[in-house]
């Protein structure tokens, strides 16, 4: 008879937030049971507080901290082989950086019980390392049961590393979209930014298109936090445009979900680099859940997220995403955007289409 799937193992720090963890009670509800190992404690980059998980079980979903080292990011290894033992997975996946410390310690862990590994990776341009190290990442990928890739770059960056293992493209987490969105009356077009404030994610580019729009009536909200953040805020303030620009720091996932009612467009404005184009297009797809109108440049996941149901400029093009944003400030345009990128979000990017699609692959592998 052939193996049948009936226990999954996820491992990813992903899923310390609870409300990242749609995905997984949909895969349990389809019969699965479903153990996600995350750290015992770990630090969000974002906004900086340590976080701490307790073990929880809800039907056929078991949330199990793993103790290891925050730092560096790797699990205590007599942790892991005894959940591995324990729980005896039909398959495990990995949802880590390939290259990770992490990924490399699970991965061998599994192999070593003979259980099928597969890893996810947003891994969207071929990574700069070593001869040897080059070597070693892709034997390890080669040993893989399969790969799921965020982004049809990280399919071919994948395909091409390890060429007989199967590849499936979805992202990593879905959304839970409302019943019927909630958007409240407010003057002028309210923009959102999430991400983390360093030079790639383009807020810089955002704020110069902002400052060209100076005579329309906006204001910006940016979630997030990181090195670049008296940088922008001086930006700001030189550009004139201080007293329209909110800075909320980071926020959990849970008081983002808040936002959503109170914002007309969610802006991407990430650079495309020679190392690094866009990986993450989580927010995008929460906001087009939220039937929320989508702006993006065309670096990485985010013009295959949006296609046509959002607006996508060039990369680092400021007259462009000026443009686009006075384009969108029109309410009849934006709310077409908006009803197509819901449209989308529903039959794509939902929790349990997401779950769907990676219970279907995983019993393709298994099978």
């Amino acid at each position: 008879m052939p193996p049948i799937l009936r226990r999954v193992l996820v491992i990813s720090h992903t899923y310390v937030e609870p409300a990242h963890r749609g995905k997984l009670r949909a895969l349990a509800a389809r019969g699965l049971e479903v153990t996600v190992g995350i750290p015992q404690r770990w630090r969000e980059p974002w906004f900086g507080r340590p976080l701490d998980a307790t073990w929880e079980r809800q039907g056929g979903l078991e949330i199990f901290p793993l103790p290891g080292s925050m730092d560096e990011a790797k699990y205590s290894r007599r942790a892991l082989k005894a959940l591995l033992r324990d729980r005896r997975p039909d398959i495990v996946q990995i949802e880590e950086e390939p290259d990770s410390l992490a990924t490399r310690q699970i991965f061998t862990a599994a192999r070593r019980l003979a259980i099928p590994v597969v890893l996810f990776t947003r891994q969207n341009v071929p990574p700069d390392i070593g001869v040897f190290a080059r070597l070693s990442h892709r034997r390890m990928l080669r040993r893989l049961k399969g790969l799921v890739a965020g982004s049809d770059a990280a399919g071919a960056v994948a395909r091409s590393q390890a060429p007989n293992v199967p590849v499936a493209v979805m992202p990593q987490l879905g959304a839970e979209p409302p019943h019927e969105p909630v958007h409240t009356p407010h003057e002028g077009l309210a923009i959102l930014f999430i991400g983390r404030l360093v030079p790639r994610k383009g807020l810089d580019n955002l704020l110069q298109a902002l400052a060209m729009n100076r005579g329309s009536t906006w204001h910006l909200t940016v979630v997030g936090d990181g090195p670049e953040r008296e940088r922008l805020e001086r930006l700001a303030s030189e550009l004139r445009l201080a007293a329209r620009v909110r800075w909320t720091g980071g926020l959990p996932a849970e008081h983002i979900a808040h936002l959503w009612q109170d914002v007309d467009v969610l802006v991407q404005p990430s650079r495309a680099l020679h190392d690094w184009r866009e990986p993450n297009g989580h927010a995008v797809i929460e906001a087009m859940a939220h039937e929320v109108a989508v702006l993006g440049t065309d670096s990485g996941v985010l013009p295959e997220l949006i296609t046509n149901a959002g607006v996508i400029v060039p990369a680092g093009d400021v007259p462009a995403l000026a443009a686009a944003l006075e384009k969108l400030a029109d309410d009849a345009t934006r709310r077409q955007y908006a009803q197509a990128a819901r449209a989308r979000a529903l039959r794509l990017y939902s929790d349990d289409a997401i779950a769907e699609r990676t219970f279907q692959f995983w019993k393709g592998l298994v099978g």
